[in-house]
């Protein structure tokens, strides 16, 4: 059951929190584990024969057992640091004959505990850290410990008061790098470390100090390299004036290094003659006072350090801030014979509301070291500077490749710089370029990397005139950075250059919502960033850019991407591409307006896409549906009004064509409908009451050739004081009947004339075969009937015509009556 569990556990650690990647170093693969922060409580049985490194890093382990590491006896390297150690057992590291670097940093290893020759055997390990743990309870043990690996070549351990180090270490003879951290309390001093003049120490680094006394290195006559790192919240006031004061020792010697950081903020100074006087003493190559709260720098001393014959290559001042100090000092560059990295940040103004002065604009030039290949004037604080970009010259610049100028806000970029015309490197990042010239990189034909992050392009680059002049000259770029820059959007031909090589471009945190206009030419572009803009997709014509482009890699994390329908397509190409590298940190808002990853979202496309499909056809359903029923009602509606429609679109046509209809008289007494089938009788019937003085309109004689015969019916019922039906069974059947008739209807509706309609029957027509509109004004219909049998007492032809001129006469006598009234 233990072995069963046992490889589960194994198994889980290789799965799910073991990290193996494998190196080619000298033809050789090395095996590299890493199973650091895991919150493992016990060794984990991962290790293979092949394994040469070991990180174990950030765990809860309590106790390394005996031949833990057997599996693998090639191991080079093994990281137990920052663990709670409290007892190696003897053997752990046993038949380990090629670990060559143990590191035991920050753990509860005490000398109680310590098991004796605990690192017998490891004959080739060169490389012990084991600061930060409790070996002070027996601190002479502990050396002694230390002192049987004769290999060791590079040692970090701790130093307590009041201990001092032994005579044992002399041993190490091979020791040449040896690191100290210095307890709380712990002063350095000569006899604390004195035992160490034994060995040829080269590399002497003292962490935590707090002061120095001025013999502390007097033990140390071979000493290259010197390291010293101040504790901030410890530090005595004057701790820099001890250390300078220490430093002495080192007159007329050769030095590779010296290295002071971390002199907290209330201990602020500016350095000064007190420490050119020490410094201009020793031939020292490097020297880096990084964050140690320098206020300023005295220009003559620093003059006069120049002219000194020194050695000096490397200067390192980065991370201070020099508030009360003038930027004079970059004229003192010159003085200086070998300088090849200068780090010096840039004066901070404080008051950023600086006067323009038209001094600030003339043209200027400045010397550096012959031999200087970079210059890093860059601050973590904007300081407003006056001055422009108006063409500046750079005397004995020919070497020089980087420029840092980050955050050294230069009011305008209309100029330009001459004199580094090998310049690889340039950071103009915190500039004010909203002025900005086109030629401004033209004398830099070497940059590779451009870096120009809140500098004010997004008005600067819009405003040139022809903005394919600006990197017209700079072919060999590889890593152009234009984040935080305020651009909505690149104006076109910016990129549009035949670069040698493929280039990087960063667009993070703009306002850009669509890709700029790339030039389209395959493998030229090796990354866009295009992170934290505004975009919610790519559009078509992007996606179709980059499918041409081919970038090696796009990123669009902290945009606002949409997950719908909508951006289907570009969810698609996401998905199988490959070109976005970020799917994993890309955050979308999905429909129902909450967020996923869109790595998690794109496992599930497919089954989004079908949605979306069904969706498509729902919608689609559902419009043909609507625009179905709307179509139906129309029909109906139009069907059953369609007399009515078909009026009010005649009386429409006939206003526009000015058609006036009479207002007091008519043109006919009666209007006759009837089928054309009826001809012989109807003309029969004109006849006889023409001849008793009525005057008919019949379509046969009295319709306008030319005109449509829907007009002619409403003007000829409009003209008529009455409308005559002559009702027969060809009438029934005939449609221009049935039309006829919906037509009078509407017009005596409309002009209030109701009793206008006369109908005559024949045929022995019954009323349940009239016409539906017909039926419906029968109330106000007057019917004669044509008589069908000549024996029936009042029902003959006379009788007839004589009812039918009555009806004919009573609207004409009423109107006579009318007209005579008013006379």
């Amino acid at each position: 059951m233990a072995k069963v569990f046992r490889t589960i556990w194994t198994f889980i650690l290789q799965v799910g929190l073991l990290k193996t990647t494998h190196i080619k170093m000298n033809d050789q693969i090395v095996n590299h584990i890493d199973c650091s922060r895991k919150n493992l409580t016990t060794m984990p049985d991962v290790l293979i024969n092949s394994t040469t490194n070991l990180n174990l890093r950030g765990n809860l382990l309590h106790v390394v057992p005996a031949w833990s590491f057997k599996k693998s006896r090639i191991l080079k390297s093994i990281d137990l640091s920052y663990n709670r150690l409290r007892l190696i057992e003897r053997g752990a590291f046993e038949g380990l004959v090629e670990l060559s670097i143990l590191n035991l940093r920050s753990n509860l290893l005490t000398s109680k505990l310590l098991n004796v020759n605990i690192f017998q055997g490891l004959i080739s390990l060169q490389e012990l850290v084991i600061q930060n743990n409790y070996f002070y309870d027996n601190y002479t043990f502990f050396q002694s410990e230390i002192s049987r690996v004769k290999s060791l070549v590079k040692l970090k351990m701790d130093l307590s008061r009041p201990y001092q180090i032994d005579k044992c270490l002399c041993n190490l003879s091979n020791l040449q790098d040896l690191e100290i951290l210095g307890l709380p309390g712990q002063t350095y001093a000569g006899n604390s470390i004195q035992n160490l003049k034994c060995l040829k120490i080269e590399t002497l680094l003292l962490d935590s100090v707090i002061s120095l006394v001025p013999n502390t290195f007097i033990s140390f006559p071979n000493l290259k390299t010197l390291g010293i790192s101040i504790h901030t919240a410890r530090a005595a006031y004057d701790v820099i004036s001890s250390i300078f004061n220490s430093l002495k020792i080192f007159k007329d010697r050769n030095m590779t290094e010296i290295s002071i950081t971390g002199n907290p903020h209330r201990n602020g100074f500016v350095l000064g003659h007190p420490h050119f006087a020490v410094l201009e003493k020793i031939c020292l190559q490097k020297l880096k006072l990084v964050g140690d709260s320098i206020l300023g720098l005295k220009f003559n001393p620093f003059l006069r350090y120049g002219y000194k014959e020194n050695c000096l290559e490397e200067l390192d001042l980065s991370d201070n801030l020099l508030f009360n100090s003038k930027d004079r000092y970059v004229f003192a560059f010159c003085a200086f014979k070998r300088l090849k990295i200068i780090r010096i940040p840039h004066e901070v103004v404080k008051d950023n509301r600086v006067k323009r002065s038209p001094k600030d604009d003339v043209s200027y030039s400045f010397c550096v070291p012959k031999t200087l290949e970079q210059l890093d004037l860059h601050s973590h604080v904007k300081s407003y500077n006056r001055r422009r970009i108006s063409n500046i010259t750079i005397v004995n610049g020919s070497n020089l490749k980087v420029l840092n100028m980050a955050n050294v806000t230069v009011r305008d970029c209309d100029g330009t710089v001459y004199g580094i015309e090998k310049l690889e490197y340039l950071d103009m990042s915190g500039f004010n370029c909203k002025v900005l010239s086109e030629h401004f990189l033209s004398h830099f034909p070497k940059l590779i990397t451009l870096i120009t992050r809140d500098a004010y392009l997004g008005i600067g680059l819009n405003s040139l005139k022809n903005s394919s002049e600006f990197f017209k000259r700079n072919l060999d770029l590889q890593h152009i950075d234009l984040m935080q820059n305020n651009i909505n959007s690149l104006p076109d031909g910016l990129f549009n250059h035949p670069f040698r090589q493929k280039i990087s471009i960063i667009l993070d945190k703009n306002n850009l919502q669509s890709l700029p206009n790339f030039l389209s030419v395959p493998n030229t572009i090796q990354q866009i960033s295009l992170k934290y803009n505004r975009f919610s997709c790519l559009s078509d014509a992007s996606i179709d850019k980059l499918n041409i482009i081919k970038p090696s890699s796009v990123f669009l994390s902290g945009n606002p991407i949409e997950c719908s329908c909508k951006t289907l397509r570009f969810l698609k190409w996401v998905h199988h591409s490959g070109i976005i590298s970020d799917v994993d940190e890309i955050e979308c808002v999905l429909q129902n307006g909450t967020l996923a990853i869109l790595s998690h979202f794109l496992r599930n496309l497919k089954t989004y896409e079908i949605s979306c499909q069904t969706k498509l056809w729902i919608t689609l359903a559902s419009c043909i549906t609507s625009f179905t029923i709307l179509a139906i009602i129309f029909g109906i509606v139009y069907y059953r009004y369609r007399f009515a429609f078909e009026y009010f679109f005649l009386r429409i046509k006939m206003k526009l064509r000015h058609y006036q209809p009479l207002s007091e008289e008519f043109n006919h007494d009666a209007f006759i409908s009837y089928s054309h089938k009826d001809i012989s009788w109807v003309k029969t019937l004109y006849d006889k009451l023409q001849s008793k003085g009525f005057s008919l309109c019949l379509y046969h004689k009295d319709f306008q050739g030319g005109m449509p015969i829907a007009e002619c019916i409403v003007e000829a019922i409009n003209s008529s004081r009455k409308v005559v039906f002559v009702i027969t069974k060809d009438f029934l059947e005939s449609s221009w009947g049935t039309y006829e008739i919906e037509m009078t209807r509407m017009h005596a509706f409309r002009e209030g004339r109701e009793s206008m309609v006369i109908v005559i029957l024949k045929d022995d027509i019954k009323k349940d075969k009239l016409p539906k509109a017909l039926k419906e004004i029968w109330y106000k219909v007057v019917c004669i009937v044509w008589p069908s049998d000549s024996e029936a007492p009042y029902n003959s032809e006379e009788m007839f015509y004589e009812k039918l001129s009555i009806t004919l006469s009573d609207g004409r006598l009423k109107l006579c009556d009318d007209n005579t009234s008013k006379l």
